[in-house]
């Protein structure tokens, strides 16, 4: 019963919370038990999504907040906070913005330090707060109905800035306490979350940039996906369009850059790039880097790394020119008064143009295609077609009839066959999630769609993530996109085993992306750094197609198949039952259990040596 007085000009404070949330855009909540809290969730038109276990809730925040911009998270303190915060951790690594909210006992309970479930029993509720404190940008304790709003608003705007997690403690009784209405009014607007900064400071970095541009005989931009997603991704393609620099796109930076730019160069994955990239990346005068990380697996065994005196780094919230930082600069600002200032020098930008010419292999194929004659001057004029990837990708859009030949043979499936082969049949504003292992090394292979999304962990890895996190983004897609976006999940059959359970909210929610389980017999990576036949690299083989029926999906509702032949892999693509998303569909990949993409076993070959490093990459595919 609500024991605080409301009168029509007040809200309750929970009220006021989702109020905000909504006006950030975020539709539904992920999370796991949170009794009174949920009163309120579609009673404010709100989506409450009960997800399995708070881990999984976690990752599904992560991959809702990659598509929407923003997601939200409830957790109760103890228990379900500490579940969850692997999945936080993981936002925070790689830069996204999720806003954690934990329930804590009321605030009487923790002043009298009473012992209550869900703790320690030694009355001390400070605990699981410093634990997750290391993985937010700022937390914000909601003890005082005075100051509340002002806090959340302060929590969701730090959120947006920073591109990290935030939590918000809400003690149990605060819930329902009265705050003044027109509290919505006034605040940040939340639409156009912009830091103001000291323009003077601003122009010294973007002064000291152009300099370095100046004095180098060769610039190239290495573009990553850390920070530059939310609030930062137009500015970032305004950059790479209108100023014509060569740039090359980082493992994470795959789903953020157009590779239909002339500029574009190709993939940089340190050693496992192609010849061409590295080389370039060697022999460049000067490196932008604007939102990279150098990790060992975007970067494999940390060889090729960038030597400080030509790097320029570019972060969400500060700029580092040859070793001299400069903090609290907004990428998104940064970005903007960037591409103006270069514009304005006019520099001869033809000295940094890309040199790259068209294989003998490329103008065969152009040549024996109709389309071709009528478009050689235009591509002949742009003088660059960018990695193999792009390649094969621009030859399919000229209407080159490859696909019958590439997939026309009746052989077992491979992974250097399959990543080639895939781009294809992608279609432009896909959403696609790869797990840590073959799958988000494999992706490297394939041309990304236009407009597309790549969702995969360099940097945190955890196993089993995109599980979860599908169905979040399936979730953002089907709430935000007309028409709806295809939603599709490469992952291992060992890291399906960690997160299956989302499988059966994902069915619970009616949603319905495309999941290819690859089924190898256990964990590949692990067999490709040590123990190549041993037992305990094995895993328990699963019938996957039951599942969903196990799950509880209606008949009808989904569809599940198994390939182990080019062939028929070439059949389920042409399906248009199986590519129109018009119900689940879950598909057995059959591979061999040593094989393993040709870039992926290059990397595990240069972690052997490295008995530490190794232990860094425990793949479940």
């Amino acid at each position: 019963m609500n024991n605080h007085s409301t009168s029509p000009e007040s809200i309750e404070l929970f009220e006021y919370l989702c109020s905000r949330v909504k006006e950030i855009g975020v539709h539904s909540i992920h999370g796991d038990f949170n009794l009174l809290a949920l009163d309120y969730v579609e009673r404010c038109g709100l989506k409450w999504v009960g997800n399995c276990n708070e881990l999984n809730a976690g990752y599904a925040a992560d991959g809702y907040a990659r598509v929407n911009g923003m997601s939200v998270l409830m957790t109760v303190m103890g228990v379900g906070e500490l579940s969850a915060l692997n999945a936080v951790a993981g936002s925070f690594a790689e830069y996204v913005p999720v806003i954690h909210i934990v329930s804590q006992p009321s605030r009487q309970a923790q002043k009298r330090r009473s012992c209550v479930h869900h703790s320690f029993g030694e009355g001390e509720f400070e605990s699981f707060q410093q634990i997750s404190r290391s993985v937010s940008c700022m937390t914000v304790s909601i003890d005082c109905p005075q100051n509340a709003p002002s806090l959340i608003d302060e929590a969701i705007q730090q959120c947006w800035i920073e591109s990290r997690p935030v939590t918000i403690f809400l003690p149990s009784d605060m819930i329902r306490i009265p705050i003044a209405k027109d509290r919505l009014t006034v605040g940040p607007r939340f639409g156009r979350m912009v830091p103001c900064e000291d323009m003077g400071e601003q122009k010294k970095v973007i002064d000291e940039i152009a300099n370095e541009i100046r004095r180098s005989n060769t610039v190239i931009i290495l573009v990553g996906g850390y920070g530059t997603i939310h609030g930062a991704r137009w500015e970032l393609r305004n950059l790479l369009r209108e100023v014509k620099i060569p740039f090359l796109a980082a493992a994470s930076g795959l789903g953020v850059v157009d590779t239909s730019l002339p500029n574009y160069e190709g993939l940089y994955v340190g050693t496992c790039s192609d010849k061409r990239v590295l080389e370039l990346m060697q022999s460049t005068d000067l490196i932008i880097s604007i939102g990279n990380i150098f990790s060992d697996l975007s970067n494999p065994g940390f060889e090729g790394n960038v030597d400080q005196s030509r790097l320029i780094q570019v972060e969400r919230r500060r700029v580092i020119v040859k070793g001299d930082h400069f903090p609290k600069k907004y990428i998104k600002n940064i970005l903007q008064a960037l591409t103006s200032h270069l514009i304005d020098l006019q520099l001869p930008m033809t000295q940094y143009s890309s040199a790259r010419t068209m294989s003998p292999e490329e103008g065969k194929l152009i040549s024996n295609s109709k389309a071709a004659v009528e478009r050689r001057a235009k591509f002949s004029a742009r003088g660059c077609f960018g990695s193999s990837t792009k390649h094969i990708r621009t030859l399919w859009h000229m209407g080159l009839s490859i696909y019958r030949h590439t997939f026309g043979k009746k052989e077992p499936i491979t992974h250097d066959w399959f990543w080639k082969a895939l781009g294809q049949w992608l279609q432009e504003g896909d959403i696609i999630l790869a797990e840590t292992g073959t799958a988000s090394f494999g992706i490297w292979n394939t041309a990304p769609p236009r407009e597309g999304i790549l969702i995969a962990q360099y940097l945190w890895s955890s196993i089993g993530y995109t599980m979860g996190a599908c169905q979040g983004a399936a979730l953002a897609a089907e709430e935000t996109s007309s028409p709806r976006r295809r939603t599709i999940l490469f992952i291992g059959d060992g890291s399906f085993q960690c997160g299956c359970q989302e499988l059966s909210t994902i069915i619970r929610q009616g949603l319905k992306p495309i999941i290819f389980i690859i089924c190898n017999n256990g964990y590949t990576v692990e067999r490709l750094i040590h123990g190549e036949k041993q037992a305990y690299n094995d895993i328990q083989g699963w019938d996957h197609r039951l599942l969903p029926a196990v799950f509880g999906a209606k008949r009808g509702s989904y569809q599940t198949h198994r390939v182990e032949t080019t062939e028929h892999l070439r059949d389920l693509f042409g399906s248009k039952g199986f590519t129109d998303c018009s119900v689940l569909q879950l598909v057995e990949l059959v591979v061999g259990t040593h094989d393993a993409p040709s870039n992926l076993v290059k990397l595990a070959q240069s972690l052997q040596p490295r008995s530490g490093a190794s232990l860094v990459l425990q793949d479940r595919c």
